[in-house]
């Protein structure tokens, strides 16, 4: 198998974000010698030589399977000879002491930090995500409660209206019974005539209050289908 050598070019949001760990990590385990340093510009530069399937294979992890917290927008590869120029792969930047000196402990702090703030800005992120989520949760309870309620309501209604609509029905169907009465009352009473127009009066009456009942009758009728529909496109929306 040949033996290359190539430096990367990492753009993105890649530098502290445990970048340089996943790729000193994936090198040890493809034999690949080289290092890994964070560039003034906010590049990752990786200079790493080993077998060429090798190099290949640390190339698509870094491109698909890179830190959550890191962002990898676009590589720049330069492929070179073969040097054997290191021993093993190394993460290389100001927070990576090679002797413990109180300044490299202090820019090593100061580097925790910078990752400790970039994660709380992760995690406050995620926080207002969930309460957005809980909010459109509030207000979705909100919205069946309250179709819940009105359905209630109108089937309370609608059991009402098939009440009143059986009174009406009863009602109506004694029409028939005064109208023959008031036939036999006008046959014995053929002979008065005060009582002719006092009957007459009677049958008048009596004819309003039927056409009055029969257009209750119908309205209420009308009034029930509607709330049939209403109730319909209710029960369609919440079980939907």
């Amino acid at each position: 198998m040949a033996l290359k050598r190539a430096t990367i070019f990492v753009s993105g949001d890649a530098q502290m974000a445990g970048f340089r760990g996943f790729v000193k990590k994936l090198a040890d385990s493809l034999e690949i010698k080289g290092y890994a340093d964070n560039l003034p510009d906010g590049r990752v530069q990786i200079v790493c030589e080993g077998e060429e399937k090798g190099i290949e294979e640390l190339i698509n992890s870094i491109k698909n399977k890179a830190p959550s917290l890191s962002k990898v927008e676009d590589l720049q590869i330069e492929y070179e000879d073969y040097a054997g120029e290191f021993a093993d792969f190394e993460r290389r930047g100001k927070d990576v002491p090679k002797k413990a000196t109180l300044d490299d402990l202090l820019e090593v702090m100061k580097s925790f930090d910078n990752k400790a703030e970039k994660m709380v800005g992760v995690l406050g992120g995620i926080n207002k995500n969930t309460e957005k989520m809980l909010e459109k949760q509030d207000t979705t309870i909100g919205i069946l409660k309250s179709v819940k309620e009105d359905t209630a309501q109108i089937r309370l209604d609608t059991a009402q209206i098939r009440l009143d609509t059986a009174q009406i029905r009863l009602d109506t169907a004694q029409i028939p019974g005064i109208v023959e009465n008031t036939g036999r009352i006008l046959e014995h009473t053929a002979y008065i005539p005060a009582m002719r127009e006092d009957i007459a009066s009677i049958k008048t009456d009596t004819r309003e209050i039927a056409a009055k009942l029969w257009e209750k009758y119908e309205e209420m009728s009308k009034e029930i289908a509607q709330m049939k529909i209403t109730l319909s496109k209710i029960e369609a929306k919440v079980f939907s």
